[in-house]
């Protein structure tokens, strides 16, 4: 008896279990807000080496996550060191694109650009591109 109890269990568990997909897990767990490259034509999508005062034209998609964004900012830093806007862009349309030109410094140094998706509850996702200025 216990056997057959012990088996029915099992089958159980394995009509049960295949009901659960990772889309139904995603819904129920916080999601980031996305943010991609755009790979058009003329837009800066990867990291790279590149000559000293380029201009890069970068543009990026914003989509919200499992929480509302607020705003869009546009940082960037050298050789490591703190971030600096460039930009501000109130969210205002899910998605949003955003573009902006990324003019390099006038000396070799490491830069990286930055898109960062603020919610509105201050949380924050990044997403960056790191140029060797040459």
């Amino acid at each position: 008896m216990r056997t057959i109890l012990a088996l029915a269990i099992v089958a159980g568990l394995f009509l049960v279990l295949p009901a659960c997909t990772p889309e139904d897990q995603d819904d129920m767990g916080y999601q980031p807000a996305g943010i991609t490259f755009r790979t058009d034509s003329g837009y800066t999508f990867q990291n790279d080496t590149v000559t000293v005062g380029d201009t890069l034209r970068i543009g990026a998609m914003v989509a919200e996550g499992s929480q509302s964004l607020d705003i869009v900012y546009v940082e960037m830093r050298v050789d490591g060191g703190n971030w600096s806007r460039t930009d501000t862009f109130p969210f205002t349309q899910n998605p949003m694109a955003v573009d902006f030109q990324a003019i390099m410094g006038a000396a070799p140094r490491i830069e990286d650009w930055s898109v960062l998706a603020v919610e509105q509850n201050g949380d924050a996702t990044r997403r960056s591109l790191t140029f060797t200025v040459q």
